[in-house]
């Protein structure tokens, strides 16, 4: 008895992605904030914007809480954020 084995992977594709130019300072800047409901994100978020609003010269924080942690952002979300932020921060993780 023979046996025919097919193999179902394909060779793994190459694909480069270079990171999003950095500003130098986050003084004026507009920071985005997702809050993921994981259980006391929100506390943390809020911290995480305090701290930053006392470190920096924030010009407006804007916390987003995604429904539910289980789900990414939709994208009309995402380019929302995309659209009025300068930096956008994803948390909280385990």
């Amino acid at each position: 008895m023979s046996f025919i084995v097919y193999n179902p992977t394909n060779s793994p594709s190459i694909k480069t992605k270079n990171m999003a130019p950095r500003n130098k300072s986050l003084n004026g800047s507009v920071i985005g904030l997702i809050d993921n409901g994981k259980k006391n994100s929100d506390i943390v978020v809020q911290g995480v914007a305090e701290g930053l609003k006392k470190k920096h010269q924030i010009k407006e924080v804007i916390i987003y809480k995604k429904h539910s942690f289980s789900h990414g952002l939709s994208k009309d979300d995402a380019k929302m954020l995309a659209d009025k932020c300068d930096f956008i921060i994803s948390g909280v993780g385990d």
